[in-house]
């Protein structure tokens, strides 16, 4: 997970490693490095005029000084200063901080200019930076043998602020507060990297277990099979039938509101391993399905940062949690299975699994009588191909929660786009022979499939009256980054959708 290292606030210098300069592009020396120019006798002065350094976005140059404070200075271009916004600064603290970490620098120092950004108060600019640092630091290396590949520890960290120390008292609390968020940010990361013989539905159990230990206003359920049974969640346990894996359903509760007050219900897609089952997926396709549980670790992710931040308000996290896995005893298209609220399913395809779970987690979600629901899952490859692998989808009819959801995103540097649901997309999951079937297209089988399983979700939203609570679903297309990462982040699950959630939740 991600490494405990020092955070500390200064508006002085102090020797370090190396000191990390934002500097936007264009933008006189006077502006950006005037103190940090005073310190190195001008050094930076002349390489910006002699190594045409310009400050553009993704520009970044190691300057070696013969300074006592720092033997290195590396400067990082933001771009244009009317351009820049969140998700651009955090991007570029990030990769500053992945590029000292990789030449194993131990102490680093970030410097802060009030002027940095007129779009972006201190304050913020202060919380996101920090986040962006300590989300970079992460890694998951647990299976490298050789101790020379790992990656190397960032002991300490220290953003200098040149602004008068009451302020910067202040500044310091709000860094400690965005190390909570980013430890809920690299928590659902590290649960997603864990291989998936070792990242069972136990173990994601107990997981969240952990969190209960760690903060008693953290309360877990775990429920077994058999009182599965006793709930007719039957579409759970149905995807859970060819795993040797035993199901579960894991309930977190945190009570951070009044006792009266109406709980926000977060929903956590839990599939630890995604084969298709008796739908097998072809093998190029079955790569980075442990990652199918990434719901489910933004959701424990979200709530750890929500009981760490101690957020006054009521949050429910439920995770059905299974491996979805072909044997004599899966389920099987043509099989019509009755969900926790009576509906009956028509099962055309095992690999749209992650519906079915999520089901019969919205039909539990009733018994709260919730505030608002709303659920995140890798549901549909659609949704990546309508978005690509930077946007998640939302889908929702519930114009207030959009409008938050974009907002929250946006204060963070992360990135949502609505997609539909009408009509059209819910007739086309309407069966012949059972009450709903769990795919469909419009116009074709494969057409508008990101909608029609939103719309599948939302069947399961309404009560046996037909009222429906609030809903809000997030499609994670934009979970994961493959290959060798992001500049800014290394390869992996990138924790998508806490950061927003946790905003959301604190904010609106």
């Amino acid at each position: 997970m991600m490494k405990n290292f020092i955070l500390q606030f200064s508006n002085v210098w102090h020797k370090s490693d190396c000191i990390v300069v934002p500097i936007f592009e264009n933008v006189k020396k006077e502006k950006m490095v005037e103190v940090l120019d005073k310190t190195l006798a001008g050094s930076l002065e002349w390489i910006c005029e002699n190594e045409n350094f310009k400050g553009k976005k993704g520009q970044s140059i190691f300057v070696y000084t013969k300074n006592n404070l720092t033997k290195r200075v590396l400067l990082v271009g933001l771009g244009k200063e009317k351009e820049m916004t969140v998700r651009k600064f955090k991007q570029a603290i990030g990769s500053a901080v992945l590029n000292c970490q990789n030449h194993k620098y131990k102490n680093i120092a970030i410097y802060i200019p009030e002027t940095a950004s007129k779009k972006i108060e201190i304050k913020d600019l202060v919380y996101q930076v920090v986040v962006a640092a300590a989300v970079a630091t992460y890694s998951y290396d647990n299976y490298k043998t050789d101790k020379d590949s790992k990656i190397a520890e960032i002991k300490k960290i220290e953003l200098v602020v040149p602004v008068e120390n009451k302020i910067l008292s202040k500044l310091s609390i709000t860094g400690t507060e965005a190390l909570k968020v980013a430890k809920g940010v690299n928590l659902a990361r590290h649960l997603g990297n864990i291989p998936p013989t070792i990242m069972t539905p136990q173990l994601l159990a107990d997981k969240a277990k952990k969190l209960s230990q760690e903060n008693k206003q953290i309360k877990v359920k775990v429920f077994s099979e058999s009182e599965l049974k006793k709930l007719k969640m039957n579409l759970l346990l149905a995807v859970g039938n060819g795993s040797e894996e035993e199901t579960k359903f894991i309930i977190v509760e945190y009570k951070g509101g009044k006792e009266n007050d109406k709980p926000t219900v977060l929903i956590g897609k839990g599939i630890t391993f995604d084969s298709g089952g008796l739908s097998l997926k072809p093998g190029e396709y079955m790569m980075d399905m442990k990652f199918d549980m990434l719901g489910a670790a933004s959701v424990l992710g979200t709530i750890k940062a929500v009981a760490d931040l101690k957020i006054k308000k009521n949050v429910i996290g439920l995770i059905p949690a299974t491996e979805n896995m072909p044997s004599g005893h899966a389920y099987r298209p043509d099989d019509i299975i009755s969900a926790m609220n009576g509906k009956t399913v028509e099962i055309k395809n095992t690999d749209a699994e992650g519906r079915l779970i999520l089901a019969d987690a919205l039909c539990y979600a009733h018994k709260y009588n919730p505030k608002e629901v709303i659920d995140l899952a890798t549901l549909t490859g659609a949704c990546m191909s309508a978005l690509g692998l930077e946007r998640s989808g939302i889908f929702s009819d519930e114009e207030k929660m959009v409008e938050k959801i974009f907002q929250a995103a946006n204060n963070v540097g992360e990135q949502v786009w609505r997609l539909p649901l009408g009509e059209e997309y819910s007739e086309a999951i309407k069966s012949e022979v059972a009450d709903i079937k769990n795919t469909g297209g419009v116009g074709g089988e494969r057409y508008g499939t990101a909608s029609t399983a939103a719309a599948f979700l939302q069947f399961f939203t309404k009560d046996k009256n037909g009222k429906a609570y609030p809903w809000l679903h997030i499609d994670l297309a934009s979970a994961i980054y493959g290959n060798k990462g992001k500049p800014w982040i290394r390869v992996g699950a990138n924790g998508f959708g806490v950061e927003t959630l946790v905003e959301y939740l604190r904010n609106f």
